[in-house]
C-alpha cells in the first residue's frame, strides 16, 4: 500500500531549496545545469547531487560516502533524524502542516541516555569565578566573573574547565573540557554551541571555534562588549550546529552583525565563508571577518597582549586597561 503522505514529501518537496534552507547547503551553478544540481555544504567538504526522477521524486547521492543517497526520507535520517516519526515531523513542519495526534509524543534527546549522562558530569562540577589555567592563558578574574559569562563554564575533576553546550531549551548537552595540553569534549555528549548570556540589547554575535577565543575576544574589545554576545561551536561545525546557528541566526535582532571570529587558518577562513553565506540567508543581519593578526586565533593575540602589558606597565606605572591593538 502506497503511503501518500510520504510520496507527497518525496514529490512536493524541491530536494535543493530544502537543503539549502535546512541544512546549509549551496548550489554550485557552474557545476549544476536544469536537470543536475550540485550542491555544497557550508562548514564542510560535503557534496551531493540532486535531480528530479521520471516519477517525480527527488532523489540525491553523496559524492563523499557512497551510502548517502535515495529521497529526501533518507537525506533527513542521513542528517540526525533517528527514525521516520521524526522525519515526518521535520517535514510536516517545513510544509507547514498540522501534526497528526497519533504522532504527538516526542522521542528523547539525541544521545539518549549519554547526553544525560553528560548534562549530569556538568551539574555536579563546581562553580567558580576564577581559574589558574585560564588566568594562564591570559583571561582575567573580572572576565571570567562578567555576568554575561554567567555559569556558561565551571570547574571539573583534575581542575579540567568544562564550557557547557545546550540546546535551544538551554539542557546542556555537553560540554568542551581544557586544561594545560589538553582539549576534549565530553564522553557521549553532543556538540550544539557554548553560549554567552543573551541580552534584548545586544547588537552582535561573536561565533569563534573554542570558547577561550570567544572570552579572549571579549576581554580584547571592551569597546563593544557591553552589546555583544558569544557562541562557540568548537571545532568545524557539524551539519546539525549548521542547522542550529541559522536558527539562532532567525532570532537575533534587527541589523545585527554576524561577526566570524574563527581563526586564521585555512579551516578557519572556509569556516568564515561559509558563515557569511548562511548569513546572508537573512536580510535583517550583517557580516564581519575579524581574523586574529599575527596569529592563530584569538587566544593567542591576548596572551601576546597580556605579556606586553606586564613588560610595560613597571616602567610606565600604569593601571593595566585592556591595550590597544591593530585589527
Amino acid at each position: 500500500m502506497i503511503d501518500h503522505e510520504l510520496d507527497g514529501f518525496k514529490r512536493d518537496i524541491h530536494l535543493v531549496a530544502f537543503a539549502a534552507q535546512r541544512y546549509g547547503y549551496v548550489r554550485d551553478r557552474r557545476e549544476s545545469s536544469r536537470a543536475c544540481h550540485v550542491l555544497r555544504h557550508l562548514g564542510s567538504d560535503d557534496k551531493i547531487v540532486v535531480r528530479q526522477d521520471k516519477d517525480g521524486h527527488w532523489t540525491y547521492f553523496s559524492v563523499r560516502d557512497s551510502g548517502d543517497n535515495g529521497t529526501i526520507l533518507d537525506f533527513v535520517k542521513a542528517r540526525g533524524t533517528r527514525s521516520l516519526t521524526e522525519a515526518r515531523h521535520e517535514l510536516r513542519r517545513y510544509l507547514g502542516l498540522p501534526q497528526p495526534e497519533i504522532d504527538r509524543p516526542s522521542a528523547p534527546p539525541q544521545g539518549g541516555a549519554d547526553v544525560r549522562s553528560a548534562a549530569e558530569a556538568f551539574a555536579r562540577a563546581f562553580r567558580a569565578d576564577n581559574s589558574h589555567y585560564l588566568n594562564e592563558r591570559g583571561i582575567r578574574i573580572e572576565t571570567l566573573a562578567d555576568t554575561r559569562f554567567a555559569d556558561t563554564w565551571r570547574i571539573g575533576p583534575r581542575q579540567n574547565v568544562l564550557f557547557a553546550h545546550r540546546d535551544e531549551q538551554g539542557v546542556v548537552t555537553g560540554f568542551e573540557i581544557k586544561n594545560r595540553g589538553f582539549t576534549g569534549f565530553a564522553t557521549g555528549g553532543r556538540k550544539t554551541a557554548w553560549l554567552s548570556v543573551a541580552r534584548p540589547d545586544d547588537r552582535a554575535l561573536v561565533i569563534t571555534e573554542s570558547a577561550i577565543d570567544a572570552l579572549s575576544y571579549h576581554q580584547l574589545h571592551p569597546e563593544r562588549a557591553a552589546q555583544t554576545r558569544y557562541l562557540s561551536t568548537a571545532g568545524a561545525p557539524s551539519r546539525a550546529q549548521i542547522e542550529l546557528l541559522d536558527r539562532l541566526f532567525s532570532r537575533l535582532p534587527d541589523k545585527a552583525a554576524v561577526v566570524a571570529a574563527v581563526d586564521s587558518d585555512r579551516a578557519g577562513e572556509a569556516l568564515a565563508q561559509g558563515l557569511q553565506g548562511l548569513t546572508g540567508r537573512h536580510s535583517q543581519l550583517s557580516f564581519e571577518r575579524d581574523a586574529p593578526r599575527g596569529a592563530n586565533d584569538w587566544n593567542e593575540v591576548l596572551q601576546r597582549v597580556e605579556r606586553d602589558a606586564v613588560h610595560v606597565l613597571p616602567a610606565l606605572g600604569t593601571s593595566r586597561e585592556s591595550p590597544g591593538f591593530e585589527r
